[in-house]
């Protein structure tokens, strides 16, 4: 009797030291919802009035070609922000109101975004794959926001 008591009192403090150890590693290790996520926010202007394309606008250049018709691509501002889950970013864009998004989710592939600008809806964004929204007209072109994740 005294062996298996001595056994049970043994396996008890192991399982307390992995509990303790299990929940010390999970305090430490930042979780995947309280991670920040990268992302990007550029604003262009497309102008149907004959010009160049935008040194800083050339690497988008290429998706709006086939999907928007301009003769001049201009652009407006970037940033580039580190974004918790549920927290919400507000991006000014001049001649139209602020271009606001919150990330939702990350568990899957990309990340779950919520979109309020001139559209409201929730769109999966995945890196190397920017979501492209079309705007209001605005100092000659029509407005473009492209939001990334990095």
């Amino acid at each position: 009797m005294f062996g298996s008591s001595s056994r049970s009192s043994a396996a008890s403090r192991t399982g307390r030291v992995l509990a303790l150890c299990a929940l010390l590693l999970a305090w430490a290790l930042p979780s995947a919802a309280a991670a920040d996520h990268a992302f990007e926010v550029t604003v262009l202007i497309a102008s149907p009035d004959a010009g160049k394309v935008d040194g800083r606008a050339q690497r988008f250049d290429r998706l709006l070609r086939k999907r928007l018709r301009y003769e001049s691509l201009r652009f407006v501002s970037n940033q580039r922000s580190r974004v918790a889950l549920e927290e919400i970013v507000s991006v000014p864009v001049r001649g139209s109101k602020p271009f606001r998004f919150r990330p939702i989710d990350a568990s899957g592939n990309g990340v779950l975004v919520a979109v309020d600008w001139e559209t409201r809806g929730e769109f999966q964004i995945h890196k190397g794959k920017p979501l492209i929204l079309g705007g209001p007209a605005s100092r000659g072109g029509d407005l473009v926001v492209i939001l990334e994740a990095r």
